[in-house]
């Protein structure tokens, strides 16, 4: 049986050689033969470059915390391909898996060509959710929004996070071209919620939200935060909501980008509250807030060494990881960063944006075909003035506390890809491992 399973699932990602196809055509297609299993439950869709998984864990939380049954679809997953569709927090187990790949494999004989990878799952979590009773599900797009599959929902309302410089192949060269692409989830007449956002791509999103009729949220107008303080636990921080006050709070999620997302979700959180027409208890946002988790995101592997994993892969996620590592071990630290990445990712000037801080990077091949080679990291790093070395990641999980030494930290940043090998490889050698994320 698992053998099938490992063969089926090999089938499904193979589907990845079939590369993106930008366009809601097909999948409408495709929810016509499924008999729209994404008219079945209310929604919630986030569109953004960083911040938008965070947000989405916050936001399903709180719908769990509302008392509501609910569904979160994400990408892409950390370890395992079933993190992607989660019920009531949990991911979905291998039986039910299987059962909604079946679901959607026995209609494709009917349809005009078979589902993409990212296709098949966005269909597989909609027959989920409607499957399970799920009464509210948060969704996240895959890339930009406006031809995203996942764009074939009617939602109560939209998120848009920070939107920054990525996929520009397919998104656009500018960010005022890129925030047109996000917008696209916009729905007419429906709510938005809209976090801190560069000038430029602010003025695309507002005036996308006029013509469309959606009355607009602003998440630092609606939610303020104050007498912030920050340890290896999380942050500590007070919260002011535009319909509550919600106290002090401690938000698992490290790093002060973190907070923009924190006050995109509480706005989103009072936003639904009204929608639905709910009288939750008092502490239902702080409870939301405490309890979320969002592994591979500034998670505290270890303190000693001091071992952080983000899986930020790009200029704007090294510029808060920077941040991050600024704030926690001070900015003249210096730390090993053991770093992975994507061909197709911009990491030059990723290490450029993290290189004040970089005392030696141990860069690791990954099992994709995307990958860049870990020698050619290894010279992009070198022609930087970064010492470099090549190692096998298991190799690398192993010596860490030699390869860290006296160094201020560790930090495994680069790609989602390496946050996922690292973390399934079992606990590295590094002391007393912290299991609040």
């Amino acid at each position: 049986m698992n053998s099938e399973r490992n063969q089926r699932l090999a089938a499904l990602f193979s589907r990845t050689h079939a590369g993106i196809k930008p366009g809601l055509g097909f999948m409408w297609e495709l929810m016509e033969a499924l008999d729209h299993p994404q008219r079945k439950f209310l929604s919630v869709h986030v569109a953004g470059t960083n911040g938008k998984g965070s947000s989405c864990a916050l936001l399903e939380s709180a719908v769990r915390e509302l008392g509501l049954r609910s569904g979160l679809f994400t990408s892409p997953h950390l370890v395992r391909v079933n993190e992607r569709i989660r019920i009531n927090g949990e991911e979905v187990c291998d039986e039910a898996f299987y059962d909604l790949l079946d679901q959607v494999q026995r209609v494709e004989g009917s349809l005009s060509r078979l589902p993409t990878f990212f296709e098949t799952l966005t269909a597989m979590s909609f027959l989920a959710f409607a499957q399970a009773g799920v009464q509210v599900a948060v969704l996240e797009t895959g890339m930009g929004g406006r031809l995203d599959c996942t764009n074939v929902v009617e939602p109560l309302f939209s998120v848009i996070t920070r939107i920054d410089f990525d996929h520009t192949g397919y998104l656009g060269n500018t960010l005022a071209q890129i925030a047109g692409e996000k917008a696209g989830i916009i729905k007419a007449g429906r709510p938005v919620v809209i976090g801190s956002q560069p000038a430029e791509a602010e003025e695309v999103l507002l005036k996308k939200s006029v013509e469309a009729g959606s009355p607009v949220r602003q998440s630092a107008e609606a939610v303020s935060l104050s007498g912030r303080k920050q340890t290896l636990q999380g942050q500590f921080v007070t919260v002011s909501g535009s319909n509550a006050d919600y106290g002090r709070i401690r938000f698992p999620l490290l790093g002060k980008f973190q907070l923009e997302n924190l006050c995109s979700a509480v706005a989103a959180m009072e936003l639904l509250q009204e929608l639905l027409g709910m009288e939750p208890e008092a502490d239902w946002v702080k409870n939301a807030v405490e309890k979320v988790t969002w592994r591979g995101r500034g998670q505290v592997l270890s303190e000693s060494p001091p071992l952080i994993l983000d899986v930020a892969h790009n200029p704007g996620g090294a510029k808060a990881l920077r941040e991050l590592l600024q704030e926690l071990f001070g900015k003249k630290a210096k730390g090993v960063l053991f770093c992975a990445g994507l061909a197709d990712k911009d990491l030059k000037g990723f290490l450029e944006t993290l290189r004040p801080h970089i005392l030696s990077c141990v860069c690791m091949d990954l099992h994709s075909e995307r990958a860049l080679p870990a020698t050619v990291l290894q010279a992009l790093a070198e022609t930087q003035g970064i010492p470099a070395k090549v190692m096998h990641l298991d190799e690398a999980r192993a010596q860490v506390k030699e390869l860290v030494g006296e160094a201020d930290f560790g930090c495994v940043a680069g790609s989602v890809y390496l946050g996922g090998e690292w973390l399934s490889a079992g606990p590295p050698d590094v002391g007393e491992l912290m299991q609040k994320s």
